[in-house]
Formats: structure tokens, C-alpha cells, sequence
């Protein structure tokens, strides 16, 4: 490697730079999780940190012949910069223009990917052909004003950040290097310590004259650890032996309930493990001791965890501890973003007369909220092809050959087939996910945890009582979101309870085009189920009811154009605003790399099958008249999607 690799401001990587993407690299391949944690770090340290140098990572290159420069690792960071440089140079609000020739980045043997970023640099978005790219170009499109407006930083703010105080490493491997070989070591984890591993070690450091909680501690932090498996795994369970049948004695006679406090977590734990202990140290029985014996000798069975590891969390564990600090502490200062894990931390217990005590009350805190995640929190179940939302417990069963199975978190307890509370909050939880989808400033999950953790007792809510609270957070964050000035999320959440203080919006969002909200579309939806599903009265004949249950949320970043901006054949839109929002739609990357300039009547002719699973609700209002998408048609659907948008949950 090079002795001294330079840091590079991200204007100083492109400037007469010639990078060569190698054909044994993968193709282009970040989505809308990777893209817009990227657009959210960026805005966080502009925000936090503008005075100080961001580093983004490293890229690491070969030096090639002609003076080329070959991406060994870091290309897709790299490719996304390139695309982000390349959109803020098309910005009417911005005043950057790039340093660097299109052809700075190329791809060796992929003309397509070639000319997808030549046409992504002369804003030639219809000519880019490469479905990745282009999603990525759309995703900054559709979510960097957001952003920006969320973190309170203008565009100039964030571009100057990004140019000139974000940083990479710029790698040189040494001549003659053996490629291959790097790439074995490259993929081959190093053993440095994760900064949650960091803050466990630092935690149980104020309980060190204290060995029974260090213990408790210990257990609950790597129970709380696996998100995608239930935390009472992880706790012993005998069936033979009520004294040291740990999980039982911590979560009740199902697996359902939690201690009311530390002291009580303390006491369950502490009574099964001196029974464990001195089992452990006592004797034990010869050979002919256990052959003359008479009686039988059972063996605990294997608990049966086939299908868990399925479910995937909609968080990862670093920021899920962000996310308790801040509910235990009732500190809306706390800032969600794991890069900043330990500082938080820091903040809160550096000036704690007992720092012991804090160690204790987190770790019942911890305990207590990934129990109520696991319960209450939707996951994503792998079904292959397509992914499913659920919301599923554990039943326990503390029987000889029986262990515990899934079952839905809401299921009536005489077995009815009415899901529709169960059903509800899935539909709710998922709408929030999918608005939001990055790890960090998870602000919907966060309101919901903390409302479940001051408001379950035992570890227990009512379904009607989480309907109701997130019913009125969709509000909150529908109304109070989209003001003149925005309500910060904190105020929603800490100070006014999920309760919504505006019963209006600006006037200003109809009019933002593909800017407008992921959020918006996605509570229309959730809307127009909801009168289609449950409350029928309101709206008759709104959807066919089978289309609104066979309706279920989707990762959408692509806001588009039903009349297209620029049609194929030329023709004129039959109404004047072509942005407005009535004749928008949110739809998929998939499905956008099939859409086309088509008018909406061939586009339906072309795309639209009746009997497919529906991508948005909306926009199966929107085929209805697809035949005839005229002013008439567009007022009607668009006055009726605002009222629709504008009812409360008092509805």
C-alpha cells in the first residue's frame, strides 16, 4: 500500500481523475437503503459537524495503463458520488458546477453502464438505459430536498459540505500486486472492536463490584443483541425443574410478560442461577452410580428455531440502543444515529453521581424494549420471491417435549378469524417503514416504542390502544410535517404526545412534482385500505375490497408521471400543470424501468394486468380512467385523493 495515502476532499477524488471500473467487479448495485443513508450521513455532519472533516471511507485503486486508475474497492460509493456531483450540477437551486469530464468514471467492457453516466452527466435521464443507475439518480431526486428541510441546511450548505469537507483515503496498492489475493484478505473481517461492543465493555466497567448484575447485564445485552431472534431464547428453560427454569421465572407462564422492574428481573435471574451453580459444583455420579440407576434420565430437547432467522428486524442493534437511551432518558436531544453512538452515551451517564445505577436501569430498559419490539414491532418474513410484513409472538410452553411456537401478536384467544386490529397495525407500522426507510432518525419507530414502553403494563398493551396511537402519529406526521415551517419530530413525539396540533396543510405540496413525499403517497394508500377494508360507509365503491387485501406495502422511491413530461408521440397534456399532484404516482424501481412515455392508455394496455397484486392503491384508482385521462377525470381523482389525505383519525 502507500506509505502516506492522501485524504481527498470529494472535489479533489473527481479533479482530473480517469477511473476504470474493472469487468471482475460486480455491476452498480445500491437501492434506496444504501442511497439515502448515504444522503442522510451527509446531511447529519452538515448539520452537526460543518466546521469539521466527514470521512467517508476508503477507496483503494490499482494504477492501470494510460494513466487509468483502477476502482479496486469503494466503486459503488464512488459511482453514487459521481451520480450526486452530477444532479447538483442539474439543480436550478444550485449554483455547482463539476470539475471532472464524463467519461472520469467508466466501466470496462459494460457499454451500457458507460452510457448511463454519460447520459446521467448531460441530464439525459431518458436516454439511461441501466436500471440502477438511473433508480439512483431518482432516489436523490426524490429525497435530498426532504432531507435537507429535515436537517434545517440549505442546498449550498450541503453541496460546499460535500465537496469540500467530506473526505476519502485514497489507496494506492503496490505494483505487481496479486489482486486475488487482496481481495481474500480485503473480505476477511479484522478484529476490530464494533463501537456497540466498545460501549458494552465500558457499561459493565460501573458494575464491576457488583458480579450479579455484571452477570444479568451480560445475559440481557447479548440476548437484546440477535434483532432477529426473540430475546427469551436466549434465557434457559427446564422443564423439569421450576427453580432453574430461568425464562419462565423472567417472562411469565407463556413467555408473554415482563418483570415490572430491575429488582424483580434481578431476583428471577439471580434464584436460577445459584440453583444452576450448585448443581454445577456438586458432585457427580460415577459410571456404575449411573448404570445401577433406576431412575430416568431426560434430556432437555433441542428447541426447534426453524423459520426465525426468516424474520429480519426493520433496525440494526447500534441504533436500536440509541433508540432506548432516548426513550429511558425522555431526551429529545438524543441524537438517533449510530456514527455518534458512543458521544450519546457519554453525554448521558459522564455526569451521573452512580454510574452503576445507570448501567442497572439500561439494562432493564434494554430488556424490557427489545421485548416490546419483538411483540409489537412488524418484521419482514422471506418468502423467496416476494416478502411479507408480520407481527408475531411466542407462545411457551414449559412442557416435557413441547417448546414455544409463533403465533400473531393480536390473535384472538378463542382462535375467531378476525385479524382486522392485527391487520391494521401491520398495515400502519409498514406505511411508516417504507416512508422512512433508513436505519438512523427511524423517528415512526421511535414514537411507537415510546409510547409502548410507558404505556404497556408488564410487557402488555391492547391492540385498540396502539391502533389509536399510531392512527394519530400518522396524522401528526401528515398535518404538523407539512406546514410553512415544519414541527420538528422531537415536539411530535416527546412534547405533544403523537397528538396532531395542525388539522391543515400548506397548499405548497401539491405543487412539488416528483419532490413530493414518499410519506404522502404512502398514507393515501394506507388511506384508501382502510375505507376499502374497515370503515366501507364513508366512501362506497371506493376499490374493490379484494384489490385492498391483496394490497401490502412495498419499497417505492419512484415518484412519476401517469401523463408523461414528455410523451412518445408528442402529444400535448390535456391540462395545464403536469407536476400536479393528481397526475402522480409512486411505483417501484422495477416497475419504473418498464415504464415509459407511453400516454396512460397504452401504459395500461402495456403494463396494467387486473388480476396482479397491486403496487399502489392510488394508482389503481388512476387505470380506471386511463382511457380517458382528461382534465375532468384528473380534478375529480385529485380533489378526492386531498380529501381523502386531509381526514382524521376522529374519522
Amino acid at each position: 500500500m502507500s506509505e502516506n495515502p492522501p485524504l481527498l476532499s470529494i472535489s479533489d477524488i473527481f479533479k482530473d481523475a480517469k477511473y476504470s471500473i474493472p469487468i471482475y467487479q460486480r455491476e452498480y448495485a445500491w437501492t434506496i437503503t444504501e442511497v439515502t443513508q448515504l444522503l442522510s450521513d451527509l446531511c447529519s455532519q452538515a448539520k452537526d459537524n460543518r466546521k469539521d472533516n466527514y470521512y467517508l471511507g476508503t477507496l483503494v485503486i490499482n494504477k492501470g495503463i494510460h494513466g487509468k486508475e483502477e476502482v479496486i474497492d469503494g466503486q459503488q460509493r464512488l459511482t453514487t458520488l459521481y451520480i450526486l456531483l452530477a444532479y447538483l450540477s442539474h439543480s436550478e437551486e444550485s449554483s455547482y458546477t463539476v470539475n471532472f469530464e464524463f467519461d472520469t468514471l467508466l466501466f470496462d467492457s459494460r457499454p451500457q453502464s458507460i452510457s448511463a453516466l454519460q447520459a446521467i452527466y448531460y441530464k439525459k435521464l431518458d436516454d439511461v438505459n441501466e436500471p440502477a443507475i438511473k433508480a439512483a439518480y431518482k432516489i436523490i431526486r426524490n429525497n435530498l430536498g426532504q432531507y435537507l428541510k429535515d436537517f434545517s441546511i440549505t442546498l449550498k450548505e450541503f453541496t460546499d459540505y460535500l465537496i469540500n469537507k467530506t473526505l476519502l483515503l485514497k489507496v494506492t496498492v503496490p505494483p505487481d500486486t496479486d489482486l486475488n489475493h487482496y481481495f481474500e484478505i480485503m473480505n476477511v473481517r479484522g478484529e476490530q472492536l464494533e463501537k456497540h461492543e466498545v460501549l458494552k465493555s465500558r457499561l459493565m466497567g460501573f458494575l464491576i463490584k457488583f458480579p450479579e448484575d455484571r452477570q444479568l447485564f451480560n445475559t440481557v445485552w447479548e440476548a437484546a443483541s440477535d434483532m432477529n431472534r426473540y430475546i427469551q431464547l436466549f434465557f434457559t428453560r427446564d422443564t423439569k425443574n421450576e427453580n432453574k427454569n430461568t425464562r419462565k421465572k423472567i417472562f411469565g407462564d407463556d413467555g408473554n410478560t415482563i418483570p415490572a422492574s430491575y429488582e424483580e428481573l434481578l431476583t428471577a435471574f439471580i434464584n436460577t442461577q445459584e440453583i444452576n451453580k450448585k448443581e454445577k459444583e456438586s458432585s457427580k455420579p460415577s459410571l456404575n452410580e449411573i448404570l445401577n440407576s433406576k431412575e430416568f434420565v431426560y434430556l432437555e430437547e433441542a428447541e426447534n428455531i426453524e423459520g426465525h432467522e426468516q424474520l429480519t428486524a426493520v433496525i440494526n442493534f447500534p441504533n436500536f440502543l440509541l433508540h432506548v437511551l432516548k426513550i429511558q432518558e425522555n431526551n429529545k436531544e438524543i441524537v438517533l444515529d449510530d456514527k455518534q453512538l458512543l458521544k450519546q452515551f457519554e453525554l448521558i451517564y459522564k455526569d451521573r453521581s452512580d454510574q452503576s445505577q445507570f448501567a442497572k436501569d439500561f439494562c432493564f430498559s434494554l430488556l424490557k424494549t427489545k421485548f416490546l419490539f419483538d411483540k409489537y414491532i412488524i418484521r419482514n418474513l422471506d418468502l423467496g420471491k416476494e416478502t411479507k410484513w408480520v407481527l408475531r409472538k411466542q407462545e411457551h410452553q414449559f412442557v416435557q417435549g413441547k417448546s414455544h411456537y409463533l403465533k400473531d401478536t393480536f390473535e384472538k384467544d378463542d382462535n375467531t378469524q378476525d385479524k382486522t386490529d392485527h391487520n391494521q397495525i401491520i398495515m400502519l407500522q409498514s406505511m411508516f417503514h417504507v416512508s422512512f426507510p433508513t436505519r438512523i432518525y427511524k423517528h415512526w419507530f421511535n414514537a411507537t416504542l415510546y409510547h409502548l414502553f410507558n404505556n404497556s403494563e408488564n410487557g402488555v398493551i391492547e391492540a385498540d390502544q396502539l391502533i389509536a396511537y399510531l392512527e394519530k402519529l400518522n396524522d401528526a406526521f401528515f398535518f404538523d410535517r407539512n406546514q410553512s415551517v415544519n414541527m420538528e419530530y422531537e415536539e411530535i413525539i416527546y412534547d405533544n404526545k403523537g397528538e396532531a396540533k395542525n388539522s391543515n396543510v400548506s397548499d405548497d405540496i401539491w405543487l412539488e412534482g416528483t419532490g413530493t413525499k414518499n410519506f404522502i403517497f404512502n398514507r393515501l394508500d394506507y388511506l384508501i385500505w382502510y375505507y376499502a377494508t374497515i370503515e366501507k360507509s364513508t366512501y362506497k365503491n371506493l376499490i374493490d375490497s379484494s384489490k385492498a387485501n391483496n394490497f401490502q406495502f412495498g419499497f417505492r422511491s419512484s415518484v412519476e408521471h401517469f401523463f408523461p413530461q414528455q410523451p412518445r408521440n408528442g402529444e400535448k397534456a390535456p391540462f395545464d400543470d403536469i407536476d400536479r399532484f393528481g397526475n402522480l404516482c409512486l411505483i417501484s424501481q422495477q416497475k419504473n424501468s418498464r415504464f415509459s412515455n407511453d400516454l396512460p392508455k397504452a401504459k395500461k394496455a402495456n403494463y396494467h394486468r387486473p388480476d396482479d397484486k397491486p403496487e399502489s392503491l392510488k394508482m389503481e384508482l388512476m387505470w380506471d380512467h386511463a382511457d380517458d385521462w382528461n382534465e375532468e377525470n384528473l380534478n375529480a381523482h385529485e380533489e378526492l385523493m386531498k380529501e381523502i389525505l386531509n381526514s382524521t383519525y376522529e374519522r
